[in-house]
């Protein structure tokens, strides 16, 4: 099925911008995904980041609080330790001024323990340097020794309680107590400060439960607006932040999470989400992507980033369903495809149009290249006329060049204005071969009907040259049987007369017989002469053949020129030119055999007139010799008696007689040996002429296949 090159042309360029089409999606959706992928990545990471730095500013208020409450109740403790012992100095100062005894102001100074309360029912307890409790608001301790006591988290305090209360600065110190009218243990501070003047070990504990009450309510606080935050924070559609601590405890659930969110199994390692989650924020590497079971049975992909806090233990991370990341991917990979398909749309109708503008004149050359491989010039004409843009093809073949014109033109334009001018070529050229080879058939007719005439009369030539051959000889043996008779009638003179008689009557006949000789060389004459002008017809005729083949072989050097000009298209018809040079060659080389033969014929004619007219004018003379001989005969006949010496001259003359006979039986074999050899030539020239006749037909049916614009 034939497909036009616009055609052609529009699908290669369709296919092209197809798969450049194709292959930009592809690009684009794994670039675009990679990149929302790190863009994910990046903003869950900041955010993380974020959550982290509100935790770690939250964690450093909640330290700050922490220390200065402690500080500002250590502060106190510092300033009621220092009012307790300025009561003690006063009670030893007592005992030292005797008003006191020592057990007295001791036990003052126990019952002052004991019963001394400020904040939030607080209290001061002596202890001795070996740590056996002296006086303590709890009475069930007073006299044991607590070196080896433990609070209630287990941590034995005797030691550390013993190295502050010898220490000249004292100190503080924390421990795990119950309140006093409580079963809740609570954390307390101690503070220890030694009493050298009886080698006391004063204390005082102030519980911090408030404080730390305090303190959790702020980090209640925090976690609610670290919620607060996490829930106005967006990753993708519905991927949240979340908090989880070391012990798998969820600190901060994502948006929508169930009561089994820290029992979450990641499928694709069989353990817990937040074990697995735990082991990559350790490790510091970020990002997990995992698999979980939906209520729904469905299993999602998902991606999480997580970071560890230290400070309190905390791992803040993130999660996000990975579809919700491809899916504004594959949507706007989506809406790039059906730009992409309508812009092809357009481009390939738009394509469509310029190219088949563009390639509508390759076309119709193609069209008119079709019919010139056909032979239908004409065809080839009226495509030019009908199809082609007049106004185009007008402006293009207005200029000898392109070169010339300030006009723009390109390879189309050069195309089809070298199809026209070798169109116009071909059609001249195809014309004037064809009415060339008319002329040449023609002129090989008449050549041929000359030939046949001039074989025809060649051979009645030498039917004539050998009928005279015959009575030449017959005329050369009768003159040496006379001779030797006029011989032999010298000495007999009867005899002589009688043979005089019977010579008279030879003589008659031989009379006869120069008449008709003379006659058939007249012939033979007049049909040399014939020759000889149709010989010199045949020159003019071979004159025109050979001027005919130059002017064809010149006019197919053309057709090859204009051709090879036209390039690929033009190679048909360079063939035709090149077989049409061919045969104007041959014609070439068969024209200079024809008139070298014909050449050879004039020249042999010619001697064969001249040969003929010497025997014509030796005839004439021997008619007359004759005529001569018969008066002379006719006077032996009636003087032969009186006139008998005379027989020796008339001997004499029959020797030359016979010596004349004799050349002229030569002079004919010799002209019947040139009219054989005229014979051969004139058969050869019939050859020749025969071949000139089938090249011409063999031209002629090469030419025959074109149609010109002038044939009806």
């Amino acid at each position: 099925m034939f497909r036009s090159i616009s055609t052609r042309i529009s699908y290669m360029v369709a296919i092209i911008i197809i798969l450049s089409t194709v292959v930009t999606l592809f690009f684009i959706d794994h670039t675009l995904e990679k990149d929302i992928m790190n863009a994910q990545g990046r903003t869950a990471r900041n955010t993380i980041r974020m959550g982290l730095l509100y935790l770690k500013e939250g964690k450093q208020s909640i330290d700050d609080y922490r220390k200065q409450a402690y500080d500002n109740r250590k502060s106190a403790v510092k300033d009621a330790m220092k009012i307790f012992i300025s009561q003690l100095d006063s009670y030893y100062d007592l005992y030292q001024s005797g008003i006191l005894t020592e057990k007295e102001a001791k036990e003052a100074a126990y019952k002052l323990a004991r019963t001394t309360r400020y904040f939030n029912d607080d209290y001061f307890f002596i202890y001795s340097e070996g740590l056996l409790v002296l006086a303590h608001p709890d009475s069930s301790l007073d006299g044991k020794n607590l070196s080896n006591n433990k609070d209630k988290k287990g941590y034995v305090y005797g030691p550390e309680m013993k190295r502050l209360g010898t220490s000249e600065s004292g100190g503080f110190m924390e421990i795990t107590w119950i309140r006093l009218g409580s079963t809740k243990p609570v954390p307390k501070i101690i503070f220890m400060k030694p009493f050298s003047k009886w080698n006391w070990m004063i204390g005082t504990g102030i519980y911090v439960d408030d404080i730390e009450e305090s303190v959790k309510a702020q980090g209640e606080s925090l976690i609610n607006n670290m919620r607060k935050g996490f829930a106005q924070i967006r990753l993708a559609e519905t991927g949240r932040l979340f908090i989880f601590d070391s012990d798998k405890k969820v600190i901060v659930a994502p948006l929508g999470a169930g009561p089994d969110f820290a029992d979450t199994i990641n499928l694709n390692t069989g353990k817990t989400l937040f074990h697995d989650l735990k082991d990559v924020g350790r490790q510091g590497q970020w990002k997990l992507d995992y698999k979980v079971r939906r209520g729904d049975g469905n299993e999602v992909l998902k991606q999480s980033f997580v970071q560890f806090f230290s400070p309190l233990g905390w791992y803040v991370a993130s999660t996000v369903p990975l579809r919700e990341i491809d899916n504004p991917v594959k949507s706007l990979v989506f809406k790039q495809g059906i730009i992409s398909f309508v812009i092809l749309i357009f481009a390939f109708g738009l394509i469509y149009y310029f190219v088949r503008k563009i390639c509508l004149p390759i076309q119709n050359v193609s069209q008119v290249a079709f019919h010139v491989s056909q032979g239908d010039l004409k065809e080839a004409k009226n495509v030019f006329l009908n199809k082609i843009d007049p106004d185009y093809l007008r402006r293009i073949t207005s200029f000898e060049s392109f070169e010339d014109s300030n006009h723009k033109f390109d390879e189309v334009d050069h195309l089809v204005k070298s199809f026209h001018t070798m169109l116009n070529t071909l059609n001249s050229l195809v014309s004037q071969v064809q009415q060339s080879g008319k002329m040449v058939t023609g002129s090989a007719l008449k050549l041929g009907s000359a030939i046949g005439q001039l074989e025809v009369a060649v051979e009645n030539q030498a039917i004539a040259t050998q009928e005279l051959g015959s009575t030449s000889r017959e005329i050369s043996a009768t003159s040496t049987e006379l001779a030797r008779t006029m011989n032999e009638s010298t000495g007999v003179a009867i005899t002589t007369a009688d043979l005089a008689n019977q010579g008279l009557l030879d003589l008659g006949v031989m009379s006869q017989s120069m008449e008709t000789m003379r006659d058939a060389s007249g012939g033979i004459f007049s049909k040399l002469s014939v020759i000889n002008s149709k010989a010199a017809n045949i020159s003019s005729v071979v004159t025109s053949i050979s001027k005919i083949s130059e002017q064809i072989n010149l006019l197919s050097l053309n057709a090859a020129i204009e051709a090879e000009k036209a390039g690929e298209f033009g190679q048909g018809f360079s063939v035709v030119a090149r077989e049409i040079r061919k045969l104007a060659d041959q014609t070439a080389m068969s024209t200079l055999d024809i008139e070298k033969i014909v050449a050879e014929m004039l020249s042999a004619v010619s001697s064969g007139v001249m040969e003929m007219d010497k025997f014509r004018k030796q005839v004439d003379t021997g008619v007359s010799n004759v005529e001569v001989m018969g008066d002379g005969i006719s006077g032996v006949v009636d003087q032969v008696r009186s006139l008998t010496p005379q027989f020796e001259a008339v001997n004499e003359g029959m020797q030359n007689q016979s010596e004349g006979a004799e050349q002229i039986s030569k002079a004919m074999i010799q002209l019947s040996e040139t009219s054989i050899q005229t014979k051969d030539a004139l058969e050869e020239f019939m050859s020749i002429t025969d071949q000139l006749s089938t090249s011409v037909d063999s031209l002629e049916a090469e030419v025959a296949v074109f149609r010109v614009e002038n044939e009806s």
